[in-house]
């Protein structure tokens, strides 16, 4: 298999785990795609105080982890009018705050899908030249 075979189809994969951890139930928090959800978890994650024992939280924080990670994969994949080209070896901090800026900048926003959000972040920060 060629690299370039290996990359995309790793990049599927990510982006059907990704699918399906945000996956939700019609019973479910209609929000938990949102900003309004990730924003404060995402924040959380970045504080990483490591005194909350609550297993949800957690849960929710490896969700802002795993989410950055796949998109920051993924990016390089999306049309040229989204796509990203973050340096090698970019932090995942630094991609959350990059993500978290642009929607604070944005407050009207919130209620939209915070992974339609993070990847115009980084379109923004890091254009393909």
């Amino acid at each position: 298999m060629t690299d370039t075979r290996r990359d995309a189809t790793g990049a599927l994969v990510l982006a059907l785990l990704s699918a399906a951890l945000l996956s939700q139930d019609a019973d479910a928090q209609s929000d938990r795609k949102s900003a309004n959800f990730f924003v404060p978890v995402c924040q959380k994650y970045l504080a990483n105080s490591g005194e909350d024992t609550d297993p949800r939280s957690n849960f929710n924080e490896g969700m802002c982890s795993g989410l950055v990670q796949g998109l920051t994969y993924l990016i390089k994949y999306l049309p040229p009018g989204e796509r990203a080209c973050p340096p090698k070896g970019v932090a995942e901090g630094q991609v959350v705050r990059v993500a978290l800026a642009y929607i604070e900048r944005r407050p009207q926003r919130r209620h939209e899908d915070f992974r339609d959000l993070a990847i115009a972040a980084m379109h923004e920060a890091w254009p393909c030249k």
